[in-house]
């Protein structure tokens, strides 16, 4: 069957398939075909589908309609619809099978190995190393030689995410598989590396305990910089972070969703553990990993707190993607945020949403498709896409050069209008990060007894101090101790007492107390016991409202939102923001009930003399802060009053602290840049000798033993394919400062020439090739700002009807395809 017409190929039957590829068909099945379809049309139909959501279903019937006015009409009942699928299906693998077979083969021509007879080599299909395969799918991570860069916090950046609309529907007919077929170079982890990872987890981690009440004392976690409060909160924030919760419903989907690991560029925890573990076994022990997650914070806790991952947490930088930043506590976010921690550049983790966003055409079909056919024909597709960014490589370089260096332009002509130093607002960012990462006090009804509990111990260990000082005194009086070692002793001593007193004098600060009252006789007062709740709600309600202020900072200034991705930015931060203002709102009405109950006790005179009622909080304005504003204002709560530090007062050192974070991340990406353009060319340079030297040592050897001279044709396409992506990197690169951290290429000038011509249709250097990239490229906040997961897909279930067994037969029965078949009725 071919698009001008169909005929009748006679071929033996000993080895039928053979025989119709020698007459430039392919058969729908190995041994029994019935069917052969023209390859021209196979390869165009295999272009397409790449490219497009598979629908062979839709191509089916346009070729029966086709053929059919041509005079060719064609029996049986979406026949070709059918064989179609299975030609497509073994055609796809056989190409896959071939070029696997023809790189062990290169390879073997280019290693030492070589010097054995072609005749004694047996094709034991060793697989290639796993860092040659990391290699494979990224240059620009992995190159050719991978060393540690001690002046990069991480050698290589990752992104971790999970996707719930491509799932599975539950066959018809059981829960059977379709027969295996496997990629050779499968991105996917086997169903044993899944099992080890979830047994790693579930015996490091008992099962969780109902917890019988709520948690009231907030603590910082071993290994943790973020109160344990505030991760509780932000695993609340994220369905991701619920393990218990059912993304898709089990009933009608078999497997529910995919999860990915990316370079940069582009859910139950065991899953993430697997892709971890998996990444960490193929690279160097040196290199140094950064990964970006959704819930980036709650993994780093996870993985420290049930020790799931102890060989190789010390080599890891926890953040979270940028985009879901904001649905995060603000102190988590000072911590965990990519453009706020050393080690992420300019990266923003949201290289598996773009991939989500490049597979989201394939949902439909993969939804009724086989288990093995599904995970085939995702594996066909990131081949595609990982073939197909290579010539984007270099362009993706230059774009994040540009960029970065726009930044680094715009930070530094903020620092420089500034009065600051950079060592100055370092350190300003250091006290702010301190401040507002400090576990924040519950406001329970035990605060005023602990205070006082703890200032009569403070108290005693001072007196104790006091009287060590005064004993070393009489000592060095009497002349029976060493001078200068009586001196070191009493100076350490001096110390401790001054921070001892200084604790004393804030913590009767915060009671409101003299140094002369009784404090053994307040224990039971009313007045400290709500003045301290008070005090704890408004250090709670302060630290929220700075929150709030912090993530709504970018927007509150004067600027003009002239794009749409500007906006949809905006109202997503906004609606994420908003979510926590309930909150804030209860802690203000819990704040002014306390104040009218103080209030109260002072005009009863149940309170301390001279005792002040703090101010109530206005709930009209609680949002709109300022300096002035009365909500810090804590007369009545504390007797010093302290100053606010600038990193919250002055406007225009948060935007300095901000460009100073802007210009060290853009530093950081300058150096990953310039290392990535390095592994470019290194990979590029033995990719290029290994395949001239491949090209060499076959001619030499053709005369005695050739296998097949298609292995001749592969490496021709394979060198003038490599001269052509030469050429267009080193076009691309030329004219930027990361062409001159690089030497040279390999190929000669004509023949970067002429590959151009050939491949570009345009001669000598090959156009505009940088500025046709870029136009292509679709913006990337643009492509961060697209909703996820919002494909509705109206799918209902579909009927699979049973078959012959796709490897030998090929009747008319159907089978689990990448196509629709008939609807059939949802279960009651």
């Amino acid at each position: 069957m071919r698009i001008s017409g169909v005929r009748d190929v006679t071929v033996c039957p000993c080895s039928p398939a053979m025989g119709l590829l020698q007459n430039g068909y392919f058969p729908s099945a190995p041994l029994r075909p019935s069917v052969a379809f023209d390859i021209s049309m196979l390869e165009f139909a295999r272009e397409l589908y790449l490219r497009s959501s598979p629908n062979r279903s839709a191509f089916g019937a346009a070729m029966d309609s086709y053929l059919r006015g041509l005079g060719y009409p064609i029996p049986g009942v979406e026949r070709t619809r059918r064989k179609l699928a299975k030609a497509c299906r073994y055609y796809s693998l056989l190409l896959v099978e071939a070029d696997a077979f023809a790189r062990r083969h290169v390879a073997l021509l280019y290693s030492v190995d070589s010097r054995v007879d072609a005749e004694d080599w047996e094709d034991d299909s060793t697989e290639e190393s796993l860092m040659d395969y990391l290699r494979a799918c990224c240059p620009l991570c992995f190159g050719a030689v991978v060393e540690h860069d001690d002046l990069a916090p991480a050698d290589v950046i990752v992104c971790l995410d999970a996707c719930f609309t491509q799932k599975r529907r539950t066959p018809a007919h059981g829960s059977g598989r379709d027969p295996p077929f496997r990629h050779p170079h499968s991105v996917f982890l086997t169903e044993d590396e899944l099992r080890d990872a979830k047994h790693l987890v579930e015996s490091a981690r008992p099962p969780a305990a109902p917890s019988a009440t709520a948690k009231t004392d907030d603590k910082v976690e071993k290994g943790m910089r973020v109160s344990e409060l505030v991760l509780d909160a932000c695993s609340d924030s994220f369905k991701a972070a619920d393990e218990n919760r059912n993304k898709a419903n089990p009933t009608f989907f078999t497997d529910t969703g995919l999860m990915a690991l990316l370079c940069r560029h582009d859910q139950q925890q065991f899953y993430a553990i697997a892709l971890i573990l998996k990444l960490f076994r193929s690279i160097p022990r040196h290199m140094t990993v950064g990964i970006l997650y959704d819930i980036g914070c709650q993994l780093h806790r996870s993985s420290v707190k049930w020790d799931f991952i102890p060989d190789f947490i010390d080599r890891i930088i926890w953040g979270i993607s940028v985009f879901h930043a904001y649905g995060h506590q603000w102190p988590c976010q000072l911590v965990y945020h990519p453009r706020k921690c050393v080690g992420f550049g300019l990266s923003d983790g949201e290289g598996c949403e773009r991939f989500w966003s490049s597979i989201q055409g394939l949902i439909p079909s993969l939804r009724v498709s086989g288990y093995h056919q599904r995970l085939l024909t995702l594996d066909l597709q990131i081949k595609f896409l990982q073939d197909d960014g290579l010539t984007q490589l270099a362009g993706w370089l230059v774009r994040k050069w540009d960029a970065c260096q726009r930044k680094e332009v715009d930070a530094q002509g903020t620092l420089d209008k500034s009065d600051l130093t950079v060592g100055e607002l370092e350190g300003l960012w250091e006290d702010q990060v301190q401040v507002q990462t400090r576990p924040l006090v519950s406001a329970t009804g035990g605060l005023a007894k602990a205070a006082i509990k703890l200032v009569l111990e403070l108290t005693e260990y001072q007196r104790s101090i006091m009287k060590e000082v005064d004993g070393l005194d009489r000592l060095v009086n009497g002349g029976d101790v060493d001078v200068g070692d009586a001196v070191e002793r009493r100076i350490v001593l001096v110390a401790k007492l001054a921070n001892v007193t200084a604790q004393i004098r804030r913590k009767r600060g915060e009671l409101g107390v003299s140094d002369k009252a009784n404090l053994k006789q307040m224990e039971s007062s009313q007045y400290l016991k709500l003045r301290m709740q008070a005090r704890a709600l408004k250090d709670r309600l302060q630290a929220k409202l700075r929150d709030h202020k912090f993530k709504l900072e970018r927007f509150n200034r004067v600027y003009s939102q002239n794009t749409a991705s500007e906006r949809r930015l905006t109202d997503h931060v906004k609606s994420q923001v908003s979510r926590h203002e309930p909150t804030v709102v209860k802690i203000a009405q819990r704040f002014n009930k306390l104040v009218n109950d103080l209030a109260d006790l002072i005009r009863k005179r149940r309170a301390p003399r001279h005792a002040v009622a703090p101010k109530q909080v206005d709930r009209a304005n609680l949002f709109s802060l300022s300096v002035d504003d009365p909500i810090w204002n804590d007369r009545g709560l504390e007797d010093s009053d302290s100053a606010v530090p600038r990193w919250l007062s002055d406007d225009e050192v948060r935007v300095n602290i901000a460009a100073m974070l802007i210009l060290k991340r853009c530093e950081e990406e300058e150096c990953y840049l310039i290392r990535k353009a390095v592994l470019l060319q290194s990979w590029y340079m033995v990719e290029w000798e290994q395949s001239d030297g491949s090209s060499i040592l076959y001619l030499r050897r053709t005369i005695t033993y050739a296998p097949t001279g298609g292995l001749c044709h592969y490496l021709k396409w394979k060198r003038s394919h490599l001269v052509y992506l030469g050429a267009l990197w080193r076009v691309t690169l030329d004219g930027t400062e990361l062409r001159e951290e690089l030497g040279g290429w390999g190929p000669s000038e004509q023949d970067f020439g002429s590959a151009l011509s050939m491949f570009s249709g345009k001669k000598g250097t090959g156009g505009s090739t940088a500025e046709e990239s870029e136009e292509s490229e679709v913006s990337e906040e643009e492509e961060i700002l697209e909703e996820e997961e919002d494909v509705l897909w109206g799918m209902e279930a579909l009927r699979l009807d049973g078959g012959s067994s796709p490897y030998y037969g090929d009747s008319d029965g159907s089978e689990q395809s990448s196509h629709p078949p008939a609807k059939r009725k949802r279960p009651s």
